[in-house]
């Protein structure tokens, strides 16, 4: 698989790529062997049936569903170690065409973690005792995204907005109201929704980058013995323990910033 990369704008990079009928019907045969083991055909075993047979039996959405999934997930490995990129969401397919001969063309948009130069935050929070005492965390948050300069793949932006809406559009079920006629009830129209979704997720992801990159470089970090602690006192399981590692970090992040 060739692949090639287009451009990269604003955080997102752009590739493209062609994948031969021969590596499609590859992909093929491997996820039709996968998929034919729960198969159950009349006359045999479950996964017992000869692939000619069992293959005929297959959903043939699931099918294509599941070839596309192993095509892109090799497309993005073979992107990583081409391009040595760092990911920060979920690649997006911008365009899918079968030609022909049976190859497909395909278009993809990655969302890469951006760049962080930090400015001196130890100068621009430096802030007199009195001054200290009433400062809020909201007054840091507002002063790291007015001075440091991180730019965000607008993917992200979008699958946060998404997220925004689909929860709206459960509110407005729950209400028994068409979404328009739910958002008519708060005076919005549905672009203005989506404007305020995008603004609040962009300086959410911004600020997260930001106090990470910041722990980083001040070493702050919260040690296994600390997070089994909290995880048993507040019933995490083991899956989640990268997230509250995160939460910690943020926080004791937050808390260092705040003494500044």
């Amino acid at each position: 698989m060739n692949i090639k990369q287009t451009k990269i704008d604003q955080g997102t990079a752009y590739l493209e790529t062609i994948v031969t009928h021969e590596e499609v019907d590859q992909e093929k045969n491997h996820v039709v062997d996968e998929m034919i083991k729960t198969v159950s055909v009349k006359g045999f075993r479950q996964g017992k049936a000869p692939k000619s047979i069992a293959e005929k039996s297959l959903d043939p959405e699931k099918l294509s569903d599941h070839i596309l999934n192993h095509v892109m997930s090799h497309l993005l490995e073979h992107a990583i170690e081409k391009n040595h990129y760092r990911l920060l969401g979920r690649p997006v397919l911008d365009e899918l065409k079968v030609e022909k001969d049976g190859s497909w063309v395909v278009k993809l948009q990655l969302p890469l973690y951006p760049e962080i130069k930090l400015g001196d935050y130890s100068k621009y929070l430096k802030s007199k005792e009195k001054e200290r005492k009433n400062r809020k965390v909201e007054d840091i948050y507002q002063a790291l995204l007015d001075h440091e300069v991180v730019d965000v793949s607008k993917l992200i932006i979008n699958e946060e907005v998404n997220y925004s809406l689909e929860r709206l559009s459960t509110q407005a079920k729950s209400l028994n109201l068409p979404l328009e006629d739910y958002l008519k009830a708060l005076d919005k129209n549905l672009e203005q929704v989506k404007k305020e979704y995008a603004e609040s997720a962009e300086k959410s992801v911004r600020l997260d980058l930001i106090l990470l990159e910041i722990a980083k470089r001040e070493k702050i970090d919260t040690d296994d013995k600390e997070l089994l602690e909290l995880a048993k006192v507040s019933n995490i399981q083991a899956k989640q323990m990268d997230q509250l590692r995160s939460v910690m970090n943020r926080r004791k992040t937050i808390d260092y910033l705040m003494k500044i």
